[in-house]
């Protein structure tokens, strides 16, 4: 892919090949528009970015996504769909996960499986005296599902009205947090704490995250399936852009938009890095909207009503890991793909990670599905916790006791990993006594906390005319099945598409 435009002038303009911005790319150029993407980096992916060491390639920031399956049923394959409206399913390889997930606590563990009933069953035999209460809190969690994916993409004032008849789940728990809700249907915390181990997908734990956001991520894993895309989320990326490209998109890397220029509230043109001058009445950014309006958008006419919400809300945190390679026999410990290992109980762990310590551990072993990852005999290892969004950079002292500690909860399902690591992301010969930081962030765009979802996160358009918004910054949310579906409303508003109606059945 090349570093200049090869015009002046197009009809969208987007800022940023994270994979909501080459959704909507994609779409927009199917639908016929000349379309222009512009990713400062070398390669097109944003956090699903992968990168190649040699024999070890790693992505550091998916793992497992949702919506690879084929439609059986509303609000199940979206990412299936959109590959193939794009003509590049066959691009990308995807296996099943299952079981889902390994939850470590001092005093229990569970291997979680897929499916309703298999989901059900562990739960209900770990805790059989809350077993009919674990059955309906799950059966809570559908009707929010349900009625999500039931949900406008662009809701009229009349569906707010309507929404206590339409939609009375979301509805009744619009503000309710996962705590609350847990609180109302269970009593041993051991459950709770077992139920709510998946809070680093949302990124908030069960005190502070929106329980309606929760819901929907649990069921659209559980009862559709997660999936890890062979060789590497890289490939869904990459499908993505030839998806694009070939319907007449152009991408071009390592060159970036510096400037926004508008007019009376109405987008006339963008700045490359390299002083090539676009011009489009419609610029899409993919990118942060705090950098967008703050350092782009060299504008004092957007209302200040808009930037001081802007200013308002919080981003989530960020991960900061380790990322290894071992020559451990992974397959003959029995370790599963992803392991959740906390050593105390979900708020103390966030407490931690507040602090900038070490509270849990989300281990990820991609080579268990997939052992093109790393040279024959080795496992790739991704070690992560969280740490928070704004925290500064961590000293050399600070840095080192953060990965022993990560270390330290991986060894309690990996006897003696320090002596079989084989591979160090970022080690070099003149630093061999530390261990190399990676950090990701903000990892979901903004916090998912009850006052920062649904109808108040940003919306996809702006007060400026012809600036919309894309990925996991705005609507619907984070998580790369919601940020696809992110690029595909944008793509359906800029088209001027009808957005009053749900979006399955899905067709654009």
């Amino acid at each position: 892919m090349k570093q200049e435009a090869s015009s002046d002038k197009y009809d969208v303009v987007i800022i940023g090949a994270g994979i909501g911005g080459l959704t909507c790319g994609a779409y927009l150029a199917l639908a016929g528009k000349k379309v222009l993407l512009v990713e400062a980096e070398e390669h097109v992916g944003g956090f699903a970015r992968e990168f190649q060491h040699g024999s070890y390639s790693i992505n550091p920031a998916l793992h497992v996504i949702m919506g690879c399956g084929l439609s059986t049923q509303p609000g199940h394959g979206l990412i299936d769909i959109t590959l193939s409206q794009l003509g590049v399913r066959d691009y990308c390889e995807f296996v099943r996960v299952d079981p889902f997930y390994r939850a470590k606590f001092p005093d229990l563990q569970m291997d979680v499986p897929l499916g309703r009933e298999p989901f059900l069953e562990v739960h209900q035999k770990a805790f059989p005296d809350e077993a009919e209460k674990i059955k309906e809190l799950f059966n809570l969690c559908s009707k929010i599902h349900q009625e999500y994916i039931r949900f406008p993409i662009v809701p009229r004032i009349r569906d707010w009205i309507l929404m206590p008849v339409r939609f009375p789940t979301l509805f009744r728990y619009a503000n309710a947090t996962l705590e609350s809700v847990m609180n109302n249907y269970l009593s041993n915390p051991r459950l709770k704490s077992a139920l709510g181990v998946l809070w680093p997908y949302v990124g908030l734990p069960p005190s502070r995250v929106s329980f309606a956001v929760w819901a929907t991520m649990l069921i659209s894993y559980i009862e559709e399936g997660a999936f890890y895309c062979l060789r590497g989320f890289q490939r869904l990326a990459d499908a993505l852009a030839i998806g694009m490209s070939n319907h007449g998109g152009e991408i071009i890397l390592n060159n970036r938009v510096i400037q926004i220029h508008s007019q009376n509230l109405s987008i006339q043109s963008v700045t490359l890095g390299s002083g090539q001058v676009i011009y489009s009445p419609v610029v899409i950014s993919n990118i942060d909207p705090r950098l967008t309006f703050s350092e782009l958008l060299k504008s004092s006419e957007v209302a200040g009503r808009y930037i001081r919400k802007l200013k308002q809300l919080k981003p989530s945190m960020s991960l900061m890991g380790l990322h290894l390679a071992t020559d451990l026999d992974i397959h003959n410990l029995g370790v599963p793909k992803v392991t959740m290992i906390f050593p105390r109980d979900l708020e103390s762990v966030y407490t931690n990670a507040l602090a900038g310590r070490v509270g849990g551990l989300g281990m990820h072993i991609p080579s268990v599905y997939d052992a093109s990852l790393a040279p024959q005999g080795e496992y790739i290892l991704v070690l992560q916790a969280f740490i928070p969004s704004d925290a500064n950079k961590l000293s050399n002292s600070a840095s080192d006791q953060f990965a022993n500690q990560l270390l330290d909860l991986a060894e309690s399902e990996l006897p003696n990993l320090r002596n079989h690591i084989t591979f160090i992301d970022g080690f070099t010969d003149q630093s061999p006594q530390h261990y190399p930081l990676h950090r990701i962030g903000p990892m979901y765009g903004w916090a998912a906390m009850p006052s920062q979802t649904g109808p108040r996160r940003l919306a996809i358009k702006t007060p400026v005319k012809g600036l919309f918004l894309t990925g996991h910054w705005t609507q619907p949310g984070h998580g790369i099945w919601t940020v696809v579906l992110s690029g595909i409303n944008t793509a359906r508003i800029v088209l001027g598409q009808d957005t009053s109606q749900s979006l399955w059945p899905f067709n654009i």
